[in-house]
């Protein structure tokens, strides 16, 4: 695989399957099938290539808070999120004013299931920029890990009133109306989602969970088999299924 290449595994929790099981692109299960998600992994030469520019760049000026926030976003691309926090506190510390720095410590802190820290730093970001959607996003995304659902959709909201065409801001409510079992809503979430964005697996991988739940089988399997949609997006290379 190439430096810049994405590979995506497509994560199926099915009831009453054994785990790792593999799951053919023509199996399908209605009503069985209780939850879709799935995740990007960076190719990992190139977050480590970053992570050294990152470095020389320190050497040379170690008191520019932006290379300090370049290596904690080549960090947490290969999971390494504590690493990651402490290269961008470093960037707080030279700059606490860098809304950036703790955006992306917030996004960090959320992938490592530090849900409440995640908002403070959010917070933070939103306090300095309260334009800035993506960490109005993010805070969302950390109401939504809490089930807090009407707060993440309120976040979300406001995400999308200061950018309409940010279709992660529409995935994310999609998700959340999901969680207040508002399929319907969830839908129409996921549609204006692909309507901006029409390779955006996670908008037709959301909208195909949300229908699985409604048991259209037929209609989901067209927005969740990987070969009819997002072909020039991503990079399948394997389905696994797991026990809820």
């Amino acid at each position: 695989m190439k430096d810049g290449e994405t590979e995506t595994t497509i994560v199926y929790l099915v009831k009453g399957y054994p785990q790792n099981a593999e799951l053919k692109y023509d199996q399908w299960f209605g009503p069985e099938l209780k939850h879709i998600d799935h995740y990007t992994l960076s190719h990992s030469g190139k977050s480590e290539k970053a992570i050294k520019v990152s470095d020389k760049a320190i050497e040379i000026d170690p008191h520019n808070s932006t290379v300090w926030i370049n290596k904690g976003n080549a960090l947490d691309d290969l999971g390494k999120s504590d690493e990651a926090i402490r290269a961008y506190d470093k960037a707080i510390e030279i700059n606490p004013q860098n809304a950036y720095a703790w955006e992306n410590k917030g996004i960090a802190l959320d992938r490592s299931n530090k849900y409440d820290e995640a908002m403070k730093a959010f917070d933070k970001a939103i306090e300095i920029n309260p334009r800035d959607s993506n960490a109005w996003t993010g805070k969302g995304l950390a109401f939504d890990h809490l089930n807090k659902y009407e707060e993440a959709i309120k976040a979300f909201d406001k995400a999308i009133e200061i950018n309409p065409k940010d279709s992660s801001a529409w995935i994310s409510k999609g998700l959340a109306l999901s969680g207040m079992d508002k399929s319907n809503e969830a839908v129409k979430a996921y549609n204006t989602a692909i309507e901006i964005d029409l390779q955006n697996s996670k908008a037709w991988l959301g909208k195909g969970t949300v229908l699985f739940g409604l048991n259209k089988s037929d209609e989901a399997k067209k927005f969740t088999e990987p070969s009819l949609h997002c072909q020039n997006y991503i990079n399948i290379i394997s389905l696994f299924i797991y026990l809820r």
